[in-house]
């Protein structure tokens, strides 16, 4: 591994990037080689109004070190989604509409706030970070920590639909992402990765989820970047039909930019 430092003319590869890359290299072309970008769902506005949410709060603890009250945080909350819903197309899915996506937040603000907010003391709160593989790599590794506490624990915030396992929580390459980063910009191994995770019940429940990653883990993603690279490089980018995402509902792209192009589905 190297040293860290970025290198200028190289390009930045973030874990949305892999991800997406990894479920439909085609889906990667339109996005971030083409550059055709779609509107976002309501799920996706109501998440990053909570992260706002959730990064005001942080960033003032950390000098403070107490939390900011429930009704300052829902009320910023509101703002920020009220903003983003008038000022951009959002795609309304499974029965959404602007006072749902509202309510439920509202509900998703609260859990958290009063089950793991209190537990957190945040050093560094939505940090960008970007540092260099090696010279050998075409691309940097980007990422933003949600929160990085001061006893070096990585902590992410994530609101599901579906209380996710254990066992899911210690294969998430979003973790090892945000591992290798740390390791290679902090110079030292994080002190523990953990899932702050609020589920979309009715009330919502908050639930945390630790997990770790070895030097193995690390060495693995470099090598899932490599091919990655390689394959980007060659062109190399079919779609994939093989998963529930391979649907007009599951894919934005896959009417009017992808299977309408090709006149038929592969198989």
């Amino acid at each position: 591994m190297s040293n860290g430092q970025p290198v200028a003319n190289k390009k930045s590869l973030s874990f949305t990037q892999i991800s997406m890359y990894l479920k439909c290299p085609r889906q990667y072309e339109f996005r971030y080689l083409r550059g055709i970008k779609l509107p976002a769902s309501g799920a996706m506005v109501q998440s990053r109004a909570w992260h706002a949410a959730v990064e005001r709060n942080y960033r003032q603890k950390i000098t403070s070190g107490v939390d900011l009250r429930l009704a300052d945080v829902e009320e910023y909350f509101v703002c920020r989604l009220e903003e983003a819903l008038k000022g951009e197309e959002v795609v309304y899915r499974n029965g959404e509409d602007a006072d749902f996506l509202r309510e439920q937040g509202l509900a998703i603000v609260a859990a958290h706030h009063k089950v793991i907010a209190p537990k957190v003391q945040p050093w560094l709160v939505e940090h960008k970070f970007t540092v260099s593989l090696g010279e050998d790599f075409p691309y940097l590794l980007t990422g933003v920590w949600d929160v990085v506490e001061r006893n070096g624990t990585i902590a992410d915030n994530k609101a599901y639909g579906k209380k996710p396992t254990q066992a899911e929580v210690n294969e998430n390459l979003q973790f090892t992402t945000y591992s290798l980063g740390y390791r290679i910009s902090q110079q030292r191994i994080e002190r523990r990765l953990r899932m702050d995770a609020v589920i979309k019940n009715d009330p919502p429940r908050a639930t945390q989820f630790s997990t770790r990653r070895t030097n193995a883990d690390c060495h693995r993603l470099l090598k899932l970047i490599d091919g990655m690279a390689q394959a980007i490089s060659s062109g190399d980018l079919p779609p994939n039909s093989k998963g529930w995402w391979c649907s007009h509902n599951g894919c934005s792209y896959w009417g009017s930019h992808c299977m309408e192009g090709y006149g038929r589905r592969y198989y």
